[in-house]
């Protein structure tokens, strides 16, 4: 019993320390802009997540909120909605000073479409030039 929970717990820790994987030469499926993305969602949920979840996606939006952590930062990309809007979560690199975008600037951000709460989120996410 006490092998069996040190196998599970190695398991564990082995896949929370796993980096995560870069999207930087991967090719979006979809490039759209926040309102697009965030329209397809709140429309017809269903058909967005058949089209765009589990899928690198590239979108442009005006920045609306920024969260940094120590090891993310959040950007909340507007919609044109107030409801909600489009979260992207960049993992920060520990030996590179982060370019953070201001709020109110506009950006492009690739990342994995992970589904609809409130927001479309994107995860693994990175800006791009």
């Amino acid at each position: 019993m006490i092998a069996l929970c040190l196998f599970v717990a190695a398991i564990a820790y082995y896949l929370y320390q796993k980096p995560r994987s870069s999207l930087t030469n991967v090719k979006p499926a979809y490039t759209l802009n926040a309102n697009e993305l965030y329209n397809a969602f709140t429309e017809n949920e269903k058909k967005a997540n058949e089209r765009y979840l589990e899928k690198v996606i590239q979108v442009k939006g005006t920045v609306d909120n920024v969260e940094v952590t120590d090891s993310t930062i959040s950007l909340l990309l507007s919609s044109g909605n107030p409801m909600g809007g489009v979260n992207c979560t960049l993992t920060k690199n520990k030996n590179v000073k982060e370019n953070v975008p201001a709020k109110g600037g506009v950006v492009e951000v690739k990342g994995k479409c992970v589904g609809f709460l409130m927001d479309v989120n994107l995860v693994d996410a990175i800006i791009e030039q």
